[in-house]
């Protein structure tokens, strides 16, 4: 399912601890890295050769040390735009997902905040894994890699791209054994008659998806109906230490259109707790 992968890598020092999460991913397939640095020089001429001479060197440390985990790894190093060339050399390499960081110094700082990580959740049309660069480098790399897909939180809201986000997410967890656990939030408060009337119809939805999932081979699922703002009801959940990942689906053209009211997704990826797993809408 995720044979191969982009790894987004700005090269700086932080970079390495997302390098080291890799090897997690052989748990659900993968075999492959396309390892790609984007240099973009706005307005330096002369200075793209610099850079990649520079850069050279930590790129093939880091291929190395994704081969010690048993990876096949290319590398790339383009000049461009750092997120339409991301968006290019996916859809050139035909990978099954992209690894990218958030907040980091380079090309990959503050996801969703106008940066590359938030141009490329618009554009790209792979699922996109997305890790907060100041949680792994907190000390806490190994266990927060180690754990990705010991528990999944996975939100709907019942959309076309949320059904197929299940999907990847049955595939998860067949190949994981994961506990997964069905979340939607109901707004509005629950003496509201049509908080009762939603609730009772979010409850129908989320038990049917329940059985899929079992159809599709996950041994545990759960659900968690509540009332109150999506994006605070799942920051919440993923920082409480019960999950280690958590699975979206996007809407519209593109992830950052309309996901759980427009805001949230911005806010899910810029505060949570653990690594996100994005599925982007149908192109």
């Amino acid at each position: 399912m995720f044979r191969k992968i982009l790894v987004c890598t700005d090269l700086t020092p932080g970079s390495e601890a997302l390098i080291h999460c890799v090897a997690v991913l052989k748990s659900i397939g993968t075999e492959e890295v396309i390892l790609t640095h984007v240099i973009h020089v706005a307005n330096t001429p002369g200075l793209e050769d610099i850079l990649a001479q520079d850069g050279k060197p930590v790129l093939e440390r880091q291929k190395k040390t994704l081969e010690e985990q048993g990876m096949k790894v290319t590398t790339e190093m383009p000049n461009g735009l750092p997120a339409e060339t991301l968006a290019e050399i996916a859809e050139k390499h035909d990978v099954s997902a992209i690894l990218i960081g958030s907040q980091g110094k380079g090309i990959i700082q503050a996801a969703t905040l106008g940066s590359v990580s938030g141009k490329l959740l618009h554009q790209t049309k792979r699922p996109l894994f997305l890790a907060r660069m100041d949680l792994l480098k907190e000390g806490n790399s190994e266990v927060i890699c180690q754990r990705m897909f010991e528990k999944v939180l996975f939100p709907t809201d019942f959309s076309e791209t949320a059904e197929r986000a299940l999907d990847y997410l049955g595939k998860i967890a067949l190949e994981t054994g994961c506990p997964i656990t069905l979340m939607h939030v109901v707004a509005g408060k629950e003496d509201d008659p049509t908080a009762r009337s939603h609730e009772e119809e979010a409850l129908y939805l989320l038990e049917a998806k329940q059985r899929r999932l079992k159809t599709l081979g996950a041994a545990e699922v759960t659900i968690d109906l509540v009332h109150g703002k999506p994006a605070e009801e799942i920051i919440s959940r993923s920082k409480n230490g019960a999950f280690s990942i958590v699975v979206m689906g996007g809407q519209g053209k593109g992830f950052m259109q309309e996901l759980f009211l427009g805001s949230t997704a911005n806010e899910v990826a810029r505060h949570a707790g653990v690594p996100l797993l994005f599925v982007p809408a149908r192109s």
